[in-house]
């Protein structure tokens, strides 16, 4: 389990800053038995973080974007404690493709009553010209 914000701010910028961080860092498909390491990993980044208080909201009024309700899925075991109980959480596919400039698989999940990001990505880039809202 990673703490550390600095490597996710900076992949993330576009969200806006970040605290608190629970996340992972691991190639899904290196079952540690292969004796040639994978010439190719996709890294998956998951985890969850904080943002500032009022920030999900100010997201969630931004124009464009069409939230609906959506859960995390495919959740690491390791990171189900640090998930708020009972959160609503939304997303957007715009949104998404906002924050990953279309450039890596990526998938956020805003959690308003918490002001919590929930990310699941593969492979995240910096995205040159990711700015906060």
């Amino acid at each position: 389990m990673r703490r550390d914000v600095e490597p996710l701010q900076r992949r993330f910028a576009a969200i806006g800053q970040l605290s608190d961080p629970h996340w992972l860092g691991y190639n899904p498909n290196d079952s540690g038995r292969e004796s040639i390491p994978d010439q190719d990993p996709r890294i998956r980044v998951v985890g969850v973080a904080r943002l500032p208080a009022g920030t999900v909201n100010s997201i969630l009024s931004a124009a464009g974007y069409a939230f609906e309700p959506s859960a995390p899925s495919q959740l690491p075991d390791e990171l189900a404690e640090f998930l708020p109980k009972n959160a609503e959480w939304v997303s957007s596919a715009d949104y998404d493709d906002h924050i990953t400039n279309s450039h890596y698989p990526g998938r956020f999940h805003l959690a308003p009553a918490t002001d919590q990001v929930y990310f699941d990505t593969v492979n995240p880039e910096i995205v040159d010209g990711s700015h906060p809202q």
